[in-house]
């Protein structure tokens, strides 16, 4: 059964639109039309199975999502880089996905939901004095503390330091 609404999910995916990339948002108004993700434009459109791969993502599923991942064949694409960076995190491999995401942040310094992603790993990792480094860095590259990502990032650090 959740094979067959997994199917269904990634379906839907495939059917409603190009593939974003990690971080992006689905919003098709004219603004989010105007203003093209920057990491789509340097890296390209990844196609369906980046959205299979991201489904699985979303669902939890982090073992199989490594599997798409590194099927695709994309070892210097940030996007590809940063949800491995993700589901190792979320399964509990915290070197290897401060490993992929310093590797995605080496090609894509401004990538900041990878800063946010890499500082969680800091976080997760009790390395409070990295995480705040990569908190300054997305508050500079957000130009403000606004930005999802840092509230993000300062909420954690925040949760771990009580």
């Amino acid at each position: 059964m959740l094979k067959l609404v997994l199917t269904a999910v990634i379906a839907i995916g495939i059917a409603s639109g190009p593939a974003l990339a990690a971080g992006t948002s689905s919003d098709t108004s004219s603004e989010a039309a105007a203003t093209p993700d920057p990491l789509v434009a340097k890296w390209g459109d990844l196609g369906p199975d980046y959205l299979a791969a991201e489904a699985l993502v979303k669902a939890e599923k982090y073992v199989e999502a490594i599997a798409a991942l590194e099927a695709l064949n994309k070892p210097e694409d940030p996007r590809v880089l940063n949800y491995l960076g993700y589901s190792h995190r979320k399964a509990g491999e915290t070197d290897k996905a401060i490993e992929l995401y310093t590797k995605a942040l080496t090609i894509a310094p401004d990538f900041v939901q990878a800063r946010e992603y890499l500082g969680e790993a800091y976080v997760q990792a009790k390395d409070l004095d990295k995480a705040k480094g990569e908190l300054a860095e997305i508050e500079k590259l957000c130009g403000n503390q606004d930005c999802e990502e840092y509230k993000d990032l300062a909420e954690a650090i925040a949760a771990a330091g009580t």
